[in-house]
């Protein structure tokens, strides 16, 4: 009983107070990517590696969300593959907040195109 005991001691650690410390959580951001365009090719990092991903045809209703590191690169680029001129827009949200939002009018072929270091 007593090795055990002192096993337990022994992997507790403490600061030079002798107050346990606690080794500091992995901080994750929640990014989310939304889009403004009623046609539009969408080029974004994924995931937490930067993973990038192409998707067609998406509208005002498309948005992505993943969890990110910190010091991680958040890329979104929205392009308008409607017959229409159109404004595009562009977001990244950091934990439901907006950090970067762009709006390009453009005659021929609107896009926008918004980065973040998280």
């Amino acid at each position: 009983m007593s090795l055990s005991g002192l096993l337990i001691f022994a992997c507790n650690k403490k600061d030079d107070n002798n107050n346990k410390v606690t080794p500091p959580a992995k901080k994750t951001y929640k990014v989310t990517y939304e889009i403004g365009c009623s046609d539009c090719e969408v080029i974004y990092y994924s995931d937490s590696l930067e993973t990038s991903a192409t998707e067609y045809h998406k509208n005002n209703s498309w948005t992505y969300t993943f969890y990110g590191k910190k010091g991680q690169t958040a890329l979104l680029f929205a392009y308008n593959t409607s017959s229409v001129a159109q404004g595009v827009t562009a977001t990244i949200k950091v934990n439901d907040s907006t950090t970067e939002t762009q709006t390009n009018f453009c005659p021929v072929s609107g896009d926008a195109f918004v980065v973040d270091t998280l």
